[in-house]
Parts: structure tokens; sequence; C-alpha cells
């Protein structure tokens, strides 16, 4: 499983596999290997989870809606509304909305 997550982690962009091997004990060949699987793949959804939390280091903030709409912009070249990207946060199941606070409810990636 840490495989993975260290496969998702280091798809992200500005993640190396290196420090997601290091992050997550995992050697450079197990990351290799999991990232053959389409599901390590992020999503948007998982990419605007990746900006909000640091890529998984903040446990919890305050929700930085235009930051992530320009870092996600960076990364896509498309534009987001605020409206968006909360609703891209929403679905997911490792976040906790509270008005402009969050929370992780488990580990991501």
């Amino acid at each position: 499983m840490s495989a993975e997550r260290a496969a998702k982690l280091s798809r992200i962009p500005g993640v190396t596999i290196a420090q997601a091997c290091a992050r997550f004990g995992v050697t450079k060949a197990a990351v290799t290997r999991a990232r053959r699987d389409p599901a390590t793949t992020p999503t948007l959804d998982e990419l605007a989870l990746a900006a909000l939390t640091r890529n998984g280091e903040l446990a919890s903030g305050t929700l930085d809606l235009a930051g992530i709409a320009s870092w996600l912009d960076y990364i896509d070249h498309c534009v987001y509304t605020a409206d968006e990207i909360r609703a891209m946060l929403a679905r997911s199941p490792h976040l906790a909305i509270d008005g402009e606070t969050w929370r992780l409810v488990e580990p991501w990636p």
C-alpha cells in the first residue's frame, strides 16, 4: 500500500520519485512498479487536495480557494472558480470542510 501511495504522490507536479520514496520508506523499484497502475494517476480533485494539504503534509487549515485555482491553472491551463474548487474538495472522502476551515479525516495520499 505504501508503494501505491508513494506512486500517487510522485505524480504530483513538483514531487520527485525520490521524495515520495523517502516519505513512505519504499524503494524506487517499488514505486516504479506501482506507477504502472493507472489508478496512481491523480485526478483533478486529488490535485486540488494536494494543493490544499501541501501534498498531504498539512492535516488542517484555512481554505485558500484562489491559491488552489491558481496552481491548477498553472498545471492544466484552465481557469477555475472558487465554487469549482470548493466542489472538487467537497467530493474528497479524505477531507472535512466546515465553512472556511478544513481537516484531513484520513491520510492522503
